[in-house]
């Protein structure tokens, strides 16, 4: 009999998640509405053509692939998604969601996934991305947009962060793109609050709340 894409995806993701054979039951079916309802993705239009997994540029960094992402939804599998790197590699480029032919978001699902892990009890696969993520919503919050040059500092004053940059060399890389960039003008060193920084923070505010 011949493997149809779908059923070389759900054999692929029984395989992801920790290796052993999983019973398909019916918490997908909640997980999936919840998901649905909170993103307006039309997860369960997918049919696994995979074409989103080829266009993704980093695909091949990532534990779960995206058509996989959409079909751990269908499944339920929340805390598989929520532990893997895959939500945190995502450039947010949004290519999947492009060639995507019946028009699911994929993007989208994976960026409300890194939300709720972000709020999760959950260790986060990739930290110092975990970590990049919540300094960044911060910054914003604070001016209501993001300074380059605070928004690194601030990310490498967070516990554990400047001593693994100094350790791989990342810290001597990220000093000479910076002056690289400062000397073109590209780069401001003094950062400018936004004039609807109130407008900004409520809607942060309510996006939490609807979260919770």
């Amino acid at each position: 009999m011949e493997t149809t894409a779908k059923d070389r995806t759900e054999i692929e993701s029984r395989k992801v998640s920790s290796g052993k054979r999983r019973l398909i039951g019916d918490r997908g079916s909640h997980f999936l509405k919840r998901m649905e309802g909170e993103t307006g993705a039309n997860i369960a239009a997918c049919y696994q053509c995979e074409r989103c997994t080829n266009a993704c540029p980093v695909s091949f960094y990532m534990d779960v692939k995206p058509h996989q992402v959409i079909r751990f939804v269908q499944l339920g599998w929340r805390e598989e998604l929520l532990r893997s790197a895959t939500i945190w590699v995502c450039l947010s480029c949004e290519m999947c969601t492009t060639y995507c032919p019946n028009e699911v978001a994929v993007a989208e699902t994976i960026l409300h996934l890194r939300s709720l892990a972000a709020q999760s009890t959950i260790a986060p696969r990739e930290k110092q991305l975990a970590v990049f993520h919540q300094t960044f919503l911060d910054e914003l919050q604070r001016f209501g947009r993001v300074n380059e040059a605070w928004l690194m500092a601030a990310l490498n004053l967070k516990p554990g962060i400047l001593k693994e940059k100094m350790r791989s060399g990342q810290l001597k890389t990220e000093i000479e793109l910076g002056l690289t960039l400062w000397r073109k003008g590209k780069l401001k060193l003094l950062p400018k609050r936004c004039e609807a920084i109130k407008e900004i923070r409520d809607l942060y505010r309510n996006r939490q709340g609807d979260r919770s």
